[in-house]
């Protein structure tokens, strides 16, 4: 299955010629206007200086400023259906507003009216475990749960020399208040020796992120209402020391290892909800190839090196996964190797020829890993080469940089012996074994519509279809399309098989390589299962998400 990258639509207009014998007739006209207003949604007064947008697709658009009575008026538009945006400090838009407009050409759209409801804010200080105020400490106003009576929102915010901060711009609805504190070593390169403190354990120190009104368990942090309008003070939150550990090791250079300019190794927490901790980073500057980190609280990271030469070739870089418990790691190695080509060739359906503007994905099969991997362009030949692969564990998919739809599925992807398509592809030390992928023709397609719980269509809506057990490891058969205006969309070129697909609004980040970023929204997955050639239609509700 592809997944597709969408092109912007061109709208071809012809324009006809006057007749032999009669006068020049007057030239149709060939766009129309959108007017309306911007009101307040609990006033009904008009909101001045809002910047009203339609946009086709995700691309640009064209857009108006309201007057002070609120009113707007957008002239000489081309015809077709936009997706409407509006946007003014202080105010978000209302749910249920229209999110779609047809414009047609000759015709004014008018009397067109938006909602707007005011934002809230939060504010509050920050202390440190001892009481004192803190700077730098990142606070995260967090949608509670789905919302069914405003748009959600997400406010951050970071304080200031006296521990103040104030998150704005939050739309009106159930909210978590968080801080999130990692010291920032003022002295590069200079290990600081702390004061030892009376009862405090052996070991270093860390801040876990604390949740309002003072707990590390985000299932018992307190929910914020935040109405309209509403500036909330007083939400303050005092940091809790807790037993971190060490992490230390070195970075091991193999035989012909390149000049580098730069090692940086990195710590990172693996997973979004519920991390142990922030990334950590640390640049080798001794011969030794030596690295330290401190204040690390338990939890499942993913230790990184990375290491710089003169030119791309010369990068090497390794990776791999660490537990810290309630001990100090000590003598940990990493063997970075150097970047590899990872070539091959894609087979076309038997008797037809390749599509235009196939594109080869290398993507890292660990989740949460965006650092990795790779593109290449598939010739007309069929042949391939990802340049600059870092050794690592990866999965294969294939993508397209057209618009026009295909039926063809990949059938298998092989290197050398391998069964690359369920065992995924390795790149380690030595030249990579070519990789073949073979396409069939006749696969499935999904028709798909995307509604809100009000029945109204969602534009820009993420479809995501995902092969079920035991296949839903294999890159190659994901498929998703993003809905237009009317929040329609369709996937084609789907491997026979059964399936679970699942609608999110714009802007939802879902790492389908998590296995536990879907379960929050397994009983809104509709589970549908393909034939060869099959065309289905599917009617999905869009999932609501916090």
């Amino acid at each position: 299955m592809r997944i597709r990258l969408l092109t912007a639509s061109a709208l071809l207009c012809v324009a006809a010629g006057p007749i032999a014998g009669q006068g020049t007739p007057a030239e149709p006209a060939k766009t129309g206007s959108f007017a309306g207003a911007v009101v307040d949604g609990e006033s009904g007064a008009g909101v001045a200086k809002a910047v009203v947008i339609l946009r086709h697709d995700q691309g640009g658009g064209i857009g108006a400023i309201t007057d002070r009575e609120g009113k707007f008026t957008l002239r000489d538009v081309d015809p077709g259906s936009y997706v409407l945006a509006v946007e003014r400090d202080g105010y978000v838009v209302a749910r249920g507003q229209p999110q779609t407009v047809n414009v047609q050409a000759g015709q004014t759209t008018s009397d067109v009216k938006v909602k707007l409801l005011r934002a809230g804010a939060v504010s509050g200080r920050i202390l440190d475990a001892d009481g004192d105020p803190i700077s730098g400490v990142g606070v995260v106003v967090s949608t509670a749960r789905a919302k069914k009576d405003a748009q959600s929102g997400r406010g951050y915010a970071t304080t200031n020399d006296r521990g103040e901060y104030r998150a704005f711009q939050i739309a009106p609805g159930e909210y978590r208040v968080s801080a999130t504190y990692a010291p920032r070593n003022r002295f590069d390169g200079v290990r600081v020796q702390r004061p030892a403190r009376a009862g405090a354990a052996t070991g270093s120190e860390a801040y876990p992120t604390v949740f309002y009104p003072g707990t590390v368990d985000a299932r018992q942090a307190a929910v914020v209402k935040v109405e309209a309008g509403a500036d909330l003070q007083g939400f303050d939150l005092q940091l809790v020391r807790t037993h971190a550990v060490r992490v230390r090791g070195h970075i091991a250079t193999s035989a012909g290892s390149p000049a580098l300019l730069f090692q940086v190794v990195t710590l990172g927490p693996i997973g979004r909800s519920d991390s142990p901790g922030p990334t950590h980073s640390f640049l080798i500057r001794g011969a030794k190839g030596e690295f330290e980190f401190q204040d690390v609280l338990p939890g499942t990271y993913r230790l990184r090196v990375e290491g710089g030469g003169f030119n791309e070739p010369n990068r090497i870089s390794a990776q791999r996964t660490l537990d810290v418990g309630d001990s100090d790691i000590e003598g940990v190695e990493l063997t970075p190797g150097q970047a590899r080509s990872l070539s091959g060739r894609v087979i076309a359906p038997e008797g037809r020829k390749l599509p235009p503007g196939l594109m080869v994905v290398l993507e890292p099969r660990d989740a949460g890993d965006t650092q990795a991997g790779g593109v290449a362009q598939v010739g007309a030949d069929g042949a391939f080469t990802i340049p600059h692969v870092a050794p690592g564990e990866y999965d294969v998919a294939m993508g397209s940089t057209t618009e026009a739809g295909d039926d063809a599925y990949i059938q298998a992807i092989r290197m050398g012996d391998a069964d690359a398509l369920a065992e995924g592809v390795h790149v380690g030390e030595g030249q990579a074994l070519p990789l073949e992928i073979v396409l069939k023709a006749n696969g499935g397609t999904a028709e798909c519509a995307v509604t809100d719980d009000k029945g109204d269509p969602v534009p820009g809506a993420s479809v995501m279809i995902l092969p079920d057990a035991p296949r839903q490891r294999q890159a190659a058969l994901f498929g998703e399309c993003r809905t237009q205006p009317d929040g329609t969309c369709k996937v084609t070129g789907i491997t026979p098989g059964e399936y679970r697909v699942f609608a999110f609004p714009a802007g939802t980040e879902i790492d389908r390589r998590d296995p536990d970023a879907l379960q929050p929204f397994e009983k809104y997955g509709e589970a549908v299962k393909f034939a060869e050639g099959e065309r289905k239609p599917l009617n999905l509700t869009v999932a609501p998400t916090e």
